[in-house]
């Protein structure tokens, strides 16, 4: 953790040019221009990804804590109120690429549900010694997947943005194409009818993630699996995200091939 070393800076509203993510705020709300008949001289604007501009628009007056320290390249939302971001995701990094973007949201959408702070379905992450379970930290995998559904879709969003940048060869495109393949794949799977097929997805694309396997083992033990009642898209909006935001979701989910998971691919 040490390596790069590292450093907790908070993150106030309002996104000052100094915030330790303002340049990931700034970025999932910008726009691009797009050819609209309707709009003066045949062009408008419209957001880079409608499910960015609203994690941006709900974290506008929201503050939080930004640790940077060696993580290996990841991310993690322990608790409320705090994430913990690779060293080289300061200032600009956390900006160069569309997955980088998708990572910190995914996050940020972490964040979202430990407010909701229901220890069963959402915990706080807050010290709450549990038998069987993370006593700091506490997760499911249905957070997982609901963090998957907002990071995927801003991954996809400014995958498809950057396609029409100037300069990019055919090769980058063509990689750029499967990457938008793969996403409304997975975004099929993850909306589909069983949540629990959904969970199972992550476990089959991240078997090598031990708090995953771990949230499945103590799932696997609850009648529910620690899933909450209710729909995908009702506790996106819950947490703030807009029916547009979550169209979109389903728009793209419906473009691609949802894939079944059996319970002895990931045991």
């Amino acid at each position: 953790m040490i390596s790069k070393g590292f450093s907790i800076r908070k993150q106030i509203p309002g996104w000052p040019d100094d915030g330790p993510i303002s340049p990931c705020f700034k970025a999932l709300s910008g726009f691009v221009d797009q050819d609209l008949p309707d709009s003066p001289r045949g062009f408008g604007r419209r957001t880079v990804s409608p499910v960015g501009a609203d994690l941006a628009r709900i974290y506008a007056q929201r503050s939080l804590r930004v640790l940077f320290a060696d993580t290996g390249g990841s991310g993690v939302a322990p608790w409320r109120g705090l994430i913990i971001l690779d060293a080289d995701f300061r200032d600009e990094g956390q900006v160069q690429s569309p997955a980088t973007i998708a990572m910190i949201a995914h996050e940020l959408t972490h964040l979202l549900q430990r407010e909701i702070n229901q220890p069963h379905y959402w915990p706080s992450g807050g010290l709450r010694p549990t038998f069987g379970r993370r006593w700091i930290g506490d997760s499911t995998n249905y957070m997982e997947v609901i963090s998957y559904l907002v990071g995927w879709t801003v991954e996809y969003d400014f995958t498809l943005a950057r396609m029409s940048s100037p300069g990019r060869t055919p090769g980058q495109q063509a990689r750029d194409e499967r990457t938008l393949a793969t996403i409304r794949d997975r975004l099929a799977t993850l909306t589909g009818p069983d949540p629990r097929n959904a969970c199972r997805l992550l476990l089959k694309l991240f078997p090598k993630n031990a708090v995953y396997r771990q949230n499945y083992r103590v799932e696997s033990r609850s009648p529910d699996g620690r899933i909450p009642p209710g729909s995908w898209h009702n506790w996106l909006r819950q947490m703030g995200f807009s029916r547009p935001a979550i169209d979109h979701i389903m728009v793209l989910a419906s473009r691609g091939h949802a894939e079944w998971i059996e319970a002895d691919q990931v045991t």
